[in-house]
């Protein structure tokens, strides 16, 4: 039959133990997990991140207004957090310091 398994155990005509798919939010978060375990670098583990909180950005909320807030909470969060970033690389200077051998 299609989109039906069959086992071995269902043939001989044992009982099967009922199972349950997981939820949506699960698998996303289970795939989440994997991915960022194998993220080796930051901006990889940043990457992951933000596309686990797109993908459900873009999904539709039985509370439109407190997604759109929550989602605008965090996005002016990242702008702020890059902004920081941006300023710590900008006192970095731009060539080494030589050392003097005097």
């Amino acid at each position: 039959m299609a989109g039906r398994r069959r086992s071995a155990a269902a043939a001989d005509g044992a009982e099967l133990a009922p199972t349950t798919r997981r939820s949506r939010p699960d698998r996303r978060r289970a795939a989440l997990a994997t991915r960022y375990a194998i993220a080796t670098t930051d901006s990889e583990r940043l990457q992951c991140a933000f596309d686990y909180f797109r993908g459900a950005a873009s999904r539709r909320h039985p509370r439109p207004e407190r997604a759109a807030e929550l989602i605008t909470a965090v996005t002016n969060r990242l702008i702020e957090a890059g902004d920081q970033l941006l300023r710590m690389q900008a006192q970095e200077p731009t060539r080494p310091r030589r050392k003097d051998a005097a």
